[in-house]
């Protein structure tokens, strides 16, 4: 796994930490690794739909019924001046369960930040290979 370490254009410490929380609490199938990182209404929005933060372990329980091995590489993170935006690409490589293919997909993500917690995270999918199929209530 492959994480960022060093700063990224404009982003501190505290930033990188929190974008490697995300991708570990994805990694290890466990929501509760990022969970304070946040807003109480947060929403993740992706090209399906959208997830609320109080669904978000379910969303993860139903993503690796299909999928296994997830392994994720942040390449580049930018935060706004005023730190309420951040744009970040990682690339999430997965295998599929059913005829155990890998692929990686390379996401862009805006993330819209009140103070120091996610109030919405928007997924936009690079080259698209059944990746991000989250189920689960849409509000």
């Amino acid at each position: 796994m492959r994480r960022a370490q060093k700063p990224t254009k404009n982003v501190g410490a505290q930033v990188r930490a929190l974008v490697n929380r995300q991708a570990q609490a994805w990694e290890k199938r466990d929501f509760a690794i990022a969970a304070d990182d946040w807003l109480a209404n947060g929403k993740l929005f992706y090209p399906e739909g959208r997830v609320l933060k109080k669904d978000m372990q379910r969303a993860m329980r139903d993503y690796f019924k299909n999928f296994t091995d997830l392994k994720i590489t942040v390449n580049e993170m930018f935060l706004s001046q005023d730190e309420t935006r951040l744009a970040i690409q990682w690339n999430w490589t997965v295998t599929r369960k059913r005829d155990r293919k890998r692929t990686t997909t390379n996401d862009a993500i805006l993330v819209h930040l009140a103070g120091e917690k996610i109030a919405t995270w928007s997924e936009y999918l690079g080259s698209r290979q059944d990746h991000i199929k989250v189920s689960g209530p849409s509000s």
